[in-house]
């Protein structure tokens, strides 16, 4: 599993340093996996938090960052007025365009070095569903079935 972390760790930092020699200040992971989220879509702060595996408080912090860099904008949320949708501030639109151009080269160059099969095989996989957080308790019965099993 440290490749899905390496690979990670190749696609943010590539996008990181485009942004930067594009003018654009630098972020964090957290607040660079916010931004990509958002750009593709998905603007409710509960949904962030499931899909980062993060607590509310937490998405709530990274946001409140964001939203202070006057990257992102919260409104309210018209189907739930209990609500707000994140999206990008008019000042940072030229960020979003930027982000998902630079986002689709380093797709494309992912592929053009491990081929389209496997590119292909690589999506499906990361889009399967995983499942809910591994917690402590899941991880001593795995060990228990394992020891069982010897």
């Amino acid at each position: 599993m440290a490749g899905l972390l390496e690979g990670w760790d190749w696609f943010d930092n590539a996008l990181q340093a485009q942004l930067k020699s594009g003018g654009f200040e630098g972020y964090n992971k957290s607040q660079s996996m916010m931004i990509m989220y958002v750009s593709s879509g998905v603007r409710r702060p509960a949904e962030i938090a499931r899909k980062m595996r993060l607590s509310r408080q937490a998405i709530g912090h990274i946001a409140g960052q964001l939203l202070d860099m006057k990257v992102l904008e919260a409104n309210p949320d018209a189907d739930d007025g209990r609500s707000v949708v994140l999206g990008f501030s008019p000042r940072a639109r030229s960020l979003q365009t930027t982000a998902q151009k630079i986002i689709a080269t380093l797709e494309d160059r992912l592929e053009q070095r491990i081929g389209a099969r496997k590119m292909a095989a690589l999506i499906e996989i990361l889009n399967i569903d995983w499942g809910a957080a591994i917690d402590d308790g899941d991880l001593a019965a795995t060990k228990k079935s394992r020891a069982g099993k010897s």
